[in-house]
């Protein structure tokens, strides 16, 4: 259940040491508000959820310690309102960007040491609205009310910030910064709260009796009043009722947006206007302190729906199954009741076609004021997963597209044992599907993606030299790889991946952490190994990190700093990466001719080696990899399972050759098979006699690892064999 909180403070007095006149009618004001709030024909909040602060009780100390309880035990489907009619003040030490609200016990000239011994606006708006988990509104009969908007902000232009970090929070202020707001002898009030209880009382009301927060602003900003008050409605403004027609409470029905009963409705997509909504989404599901702790009995699939349900404050969370023979039951939290659901689930599947090809998600909802958001997981032949959230907090579901995209990419993440990792593959959805994130989300998600990098380990893979004799056989170089664990086999593809959806700055960074932690990982375990010299090193590469500056600068750091040789690092350039300018760019060469110069200017000024890396995938060419200056080229291991295998190898040897063919280079170029391994339909006899003299992958049992070891002997002379012919 919502709950709805109000929070108002009238000061007649002008605390100490304040140069400003007694008021006449704001405690008075305070009270009468109160009374709206809580009359028992019109209004929305309960006896016990309104605290008023007034005379010499209105006090910094416990106004403040009221206001932040309020924060601490916030949920997404709470509402706050806070009201102030009373002086401001602006100190003479400060700036024209923050004010205190004046309460009975300010101490005016004791603000100059301790300037947080008062009620700020800023304070209101970085410690109370933005951290406030629901629905916030703020009320300020007083002079300098419009300061308000202009107190501290994080960012830059003061409106559009504040706009997109509280997307939930609204304001109605008696007067622009620098102007005073008056009280009226003839009311015997607050001139803006005058005009503010006419609206609450019913005179701006709509068709069916209700007076919502933004009617209530408009309202009042229509009476004329001088200096013209200012107002800031956002998401919920609109919607979220503060007084109604006269029923009994027990037949109230939803104080927000009504339901449209029997009918799917679209998601909307306001991306733009849920920074906040976001970011308080993501802060529930990864990083809440009070989410209910794992369970023996919580794991996989039971687990992610219960965080879910949690973190939008839902009855009920599950995964059901929809199939011509019913629908059934996946997973599901403790109160999720099927039976009882089961006409809001039929009615969702049953135009599951028209809802999947035009919204990645659903609202369905009954006369009785029951919502389901239903999320579709998959869909294979006619049985289609969907995850259905029901009455989940309202603030919540107004996120709309933004919302099931957020899920879709919770379900399918590890949410408890691998956070980082996880929060980025919900923003990269974010980002894949909308084509870009607010500042505040992007800059989130790019700190995300160092810590991501950063966690990653480095292994080093060898690359072995083959021949038909056991004391021809060794490491001739080593290729670093980065895995979460040293352990693992695989590589952490999806993390390295999502670079590319959110564009070069991205990938430049992940290229530029992955080779200061190759590059210093790789000496210090040369220095420990028993090799005399050491083996040359290869990193991969992107191309768009190649043309950025940044890139090589750290390339040229990382060398000098692990005091590594240059002419040992080799830049692996990956075939998926295409060599052409991005949209509006424009090179000054045919693309493949730029490049090359490029990379010819680097190797010349690095003392670096450049390889083609996954030969055989991607944006392979021939006119590619013999036009680069390049010293070695990786086929890669889909080539081995090719059924011309053999005769792609050939042509891959034979151009590696080319030039020292024609004399333009004293040495044919390497060409080293990846992804060898026993189960490989290519011998490694076929790869010798075509004179391929390296592969690297799983051989004999030889993994990557963070420590640089020889072969041993029985691993050498089974590969002997094996290039021999004569092996079993």
């Amino acid at each position: 259940m919502s709950r709805r909180w109000a929070i108002l403070i009238g000061a007649n007095a002008c605390g100490y040491d304040v140069n400003l006149p007694s008021l006449r009618y704001a405690e008075d004001d305070a009270r009468a508000v109160r009374a709206v709030l809580l009359d028992e024909r019109i209004g929305t909040f309960d006896d016990g959820d309104v605290d008023l602060f007034i005379g010499k009780g209105a006090t910094w100390r416990e106004i403040k310690a009221r206001l932040r309880e309020r924060v601490l035990e916030s949920r997404p489907s709470d509402v706050l309102l806070v009201y102030f009619a009373g002086h401001a003040l602006v100190p003479e030490w400060g700036t024209q960007s923050d004010a205190y609200l004046v309460t009975a016990d300010l101490e005016a000239d004791g603000l100059r040491r301790e300037p947080d011994n008062g009620l700020r606006m800023a304070f209101l708006k970085r410690d109370v609205f933005e951290a406030f988990a629901g629905t916030s509104f703020l009320i300020l009969d007083c002079c300098h009310a419009g300061v308000y908007l202009d107190s501290e902000l994080r960012h830059t232009e003061a409106m559009q910030t504040y706009r997109t970090q509280v997307d939930r929070h609204s304001a109605l202020l008696a007067c622009p910064s620098g102007a005073a707001a008056r009280e009226s002898e003839e009311h015997r009030q607050g001139v803006l709260t005058h005009q503010l209880l006419r609206a609450l009382r019913g005179e701006a009301a709509d068709p069916s009796g209700k007076v919502s927060f933004a009617q209530m602003a408009t309202f009042v900003a229509e009476q004329g009043i001088h200096p013209a008050p200012g107002q800031l409605v956002h998401m919920w403004g609109p919607t979220t009722v503060l007084t109604q027609p006269p029923v009994s409470r027990h037949e109230r029905q939803s104080l927000t947006a009504p339901v449209n009963s029997g009918t799917i409705r679209p998601c909307k997509n306001p991306l733009d206007d849920l920074s906040s909504s976001i970011t308080q989404l993501l802060g529930r599901v990864f990083r809440s302190q009070s989410r209910p702790p794992r369970s023996a009995q919580q794991a996989g699939h039971a687990e992610r729906v219960e965080v879910i349900r949690y973190a939008l404050e839902a009855d009920s969370v599950a995964v059901v199954e929809s199939s011509p023979t019913g629908i059934g039951q996946v997973t599901s939290t403790a109160r999720f009741n099927k039976e009882e659901l089961r006409p809001l689930l039929e009615l969702s599947a049953a135009d599951t076609t028209l809802v999947r090809t035009s919204s990645p998600g659903h609202v369905v909802a009954d006369d009785a004021g029951r919502r389901i958001l239903c999320v579709p997981l998959s869909q294979k032949n006619s049985r289609n997963l969907t995850l259905a959230v029901v009455d989940p907090a309202l603030a919540a579901l107004d996120m709309g597209e933004p919302l099931a995209t957020m899920l879709r990419a919770i379900w399918n993440s590890d949410v408890r044992d691998d956070p980082v990792h996880a929060e980025m593959q919900v923003l990269t959805a974010l980002r894949s599907a909308y084509g870009r994130l607010p500042v505040d989300l992007y800059s989130h998600a790019f700190s995300l993606y160092q810590k991501l990098i950063e966690s990653l380990t480095m292994v080093f893979q060898p690359v072995m030299s083959l021949d038909r004799r056991p004391a021809g056989v060794g490491i001739h170089s080593y290729e670093a790889l980065a895995r979460r664990l040293e352990t693992d086999v695989r590589a952490p593809v999806a993390a390295l991946q999502m670079a590319y959806a959110w564009g070069d700055r991205f990938v430049i960074e992940r290229d530029a952490l992955l080779l200061a932690k190759a590059i210093d990982s790789y000496a210090e375990a040369d220095v420990a190994s028993v090799f005399d010299v050491t083996k040359p090193i290869s990193v991969n590469v992107a191309v768009r990190s190649l043309l950025s500056d940044a890139y090589i600068a750290q390339v040229r750091t990382a060398i000098t700093e692990a005091n590594l040789d240059p002419r040992t690092v080799t830049l692996e350039i990956s075939e998926q990466d295409p060599i052409q300018p991005d949209p509006g760019e424009v090179w000054p060469q045919e693309p493949l001719t730029y490049f090359h110069r490029r990379l010819t200017s680097l190797a010349r000024d690095l003392e670096i080696s450049f390889a083609v890396d996954d030969f055989g995938v991607g944006y392979s060419s021939l006119a590619r990899m013999a036009e680069l200056p390049l010293t070695q080229i990786k086929v890669d291991r889909a080539v081995l399972h090719h059924p011309l295998a053999v005769e792609e190898l050939d042509l891959v040897t034979r151009v590696a050759r080319y030039a020292s063919d024609l004399g333009h280079a004293p040495n044919p170029r390497a060409v080293i098979v990846e992804g060898f391994d026993e189960q490989a339909p290519v011998t490694l006899k076929q790869i010798y006699d075509l004179r391929i003299r390296h592969v690297q992958g799983f051989i004999c049992g030889e993994t990557a690892s963070t420590s640089l070891r020889p072969l041993g002997q029985s691993v050498r002379d089974r590969i002997a064999a094996m290039v021999r012919g004569d092996d079993d």
